[in-house]
């Protein structure tokens, strides 16, 4: 016969194995599109569609992917590889060429990620993505910096997780 204690002990031990494994959970994971109505572009062209996803890979890592619409139709968009750990990685552009790019991620706390876009070496952009407390929105902070090393434009870009 199972016991009372038993049967509590069982209910708190998969209690702890079940927090234990959300808080490895990475809450980036999945698909997000353009909330365009709440974004702000500053000065560059708004897309007519932008689609972020987030994958874990099978070495403890994790992948992005960014499609983007842009108004005449053309379809741009980046891809990489990469760890919470601060290292470089390279870059992969839709019709991408020239200088070698690349993104460093730097985890903030687990709603916050902080990354930085070298073009040859010179850092290009900086931005921050933050989870909305829900989960649901996904915003984007980015500074772009120009060749001089100054502030050249800023964005806000929000998603909505699928």
């Amino acid at each position: 016969m199972i016991s009372l204690k038993n049967m509590f002990l069982a209910a708190c031990l998969c209690m702890l194995s079940f927090a234990a494994s959300a808080q490895t959970e990475n809450p980036f994971i999945g698909t997000w599109d353009l909330d365009a109505a709440n974004s702000d572009f500053g000065e560059a062209p708004v897309p007519n569609d932008m689609i972020r996803t987030y994958i874990e890979t099978a070495d403890g890592g994790y992948m992005y992917l960014l499609v983007t619409i842009n108004q005449d139709g053309s379809i741009g968009g980046s891809s990489a590889s990469y760890r919470y750990d601060g290292a470089s990685n390279s870059i992969a552009t839709i019709g991408g060429a020239g200088a070698q790019t690349t993104i460093s991620y730097f985890q903030v706390n687990g709603r916050t990620v902080e990354y930085t876009i070298r073009n040859a070496g010179r850092t290009s952009q900086i931005g921050a993505k933050t989870l909305s407390p829900d989960s649901r929105v996904l915003t984007i902070v980015i500074q772009n910096i120009n060749a001089e090393g100054g502030n050249s434009s800023s964005q806000i870009l929000r998603f909505i997780r699928r």
